[in-house]
């Protein structure tokens, strides 16, 4: 990923971070022929003691269907990439109080490179599934894993796991903190007037690119 350098974030940990808000990546990987493909996938997060700079040392964990090809590159081609990409908004080049302005596009993205191993035991895919249900479900709901236990054990022999051993994080906060304190100002009252989406954005510039009267 290509990363002007107004909009890297060196901190791996918070990068890391955001990635596990996100949650969904997109497993990059190479089929057979070289082309490259991708699954949508939520993952685990194991970050503790990574390198602060580079994030090596934290661990990714997802699976996939069996039916699903990339498993078996997978196991030919270990070497993968994990794209994360947040919420993300369109801007209006009439929001801006300097002139000329192009129109632009505002998002956070984390590409975590590294190298995977499967998991295909059943003990094992047992317990990554039964982590991520506990993470995911909501604190106050009454389901838990312990109410399908047959039916759980029946989709382990559909599913492959693996862990991505990360080798390196980059991200990319690309939230328009180069704009003057003014068009910032009128950036954000624009993506506040939006959707979802663009409100969600507004939220991110707040909490990662304040800025003086933000």
């Amino acid at each position: 990923m290509f990363i002007p350098d107004e909009y890297r974030l060196s901190d791996a940990a918070q990068a890391l971070a955001l990635a596990r808000e996100i949650r969904t990546g997109s497993l990059l990987v190479c089929d057979d022929s070289g082309v490259p493909d991708a699954s949508h996938l939520p993952f685990l997060f194991d970050a503790d003691g990574a390198d602060p700079v580079t994030g090596a040392g934290a661990v990714l964990t997802g699976h996939v269907d069996r039916r699903n090809p990339q498993w078996r590159a997978l196991r030919a081609r270990p070497d993968c990439r994990v794209a994360f990409l947040s919420p993300q908004a369109h801007v209006s080049p009439s929001w801006y109080g300097t002139r000329p302005r192009a129109p632009t596009w505002l998002y956070v993205a984390i590409h975590v490179r590294g190298r995977a191993t499967l998991v295909e035991d059943g003990s094992s895919l047992r317990r990554m599934v039964e982590r991520l249900s506990t993470e995911l479900e909501p604190g106050h709901s009454p389901w838990n894993v312990d109410q399908i236990v047959p039916y759980t054990e029946r989709l382990m022999n559909h599913i492959v796991g693996f862990t991505v051993a990360v080798d390196r994080v980059d991200a990319q906060i690309r939230l328009g903190q180069t704009n003057t304190p003014d068009d910032r100002r009128r950036v954000l009252a624009g993506l506040d007037a939006g959707d979802a989406q663009a409100r969600a954005v507004a939220g991110l510039i707040r909490r990662l690119a304040p800025f003086d009267g933000g």
